[in-house]
């Protein structure tokens, strides 16, 4: 199955912001609560180690990988599964006016 170009253009772009956002919310979600926890170890000289906490290219990594393939499954979903709203009709019949309809 062949691709337009344009299609394949905007899908590479949709992964980038995407990969953007993942880094974006990496480092306010995982790097800064972590650096606040390695504040308050030093802060109150507890002897923990810390040989887990990853570094912050692995966390600005993980968060790009994350975000871009959440933006190519969002950018897949909507290319093949549309969004489509129900819409009520408003236009009732006038021979059924309905239970507040009152006849006088």
């Amino acid at each position: 199955m062949r691709y337009s170009r344009p299609l394949l253009g905007r899908f590479f772009k949709f992964i980038a912001v995407g990969a953007l956002v993942g880094i974006v919310f990496s480092i306010l979600f995982i790097a800064l609560p972590m650096a606040g926890v390695l504040f308050t170890l030093s802060a109150f000289d507890i002897g923990w180690t810390l040989p887990w906490a990853p570094s912050m290219p692995q966390i600005m990594a993980v968060g790009a990988i994350a975000g871009g393939a959440f933006a190519a499954v969002l950018f897949i979903k909507d290319r093949y599964v549309p969004y489509v709203e129900e819409v009520p009709d408003f236009e009732g019949d006038d021979d059924d006016p309905g239970p507040d309809h009152r006849l006088h």
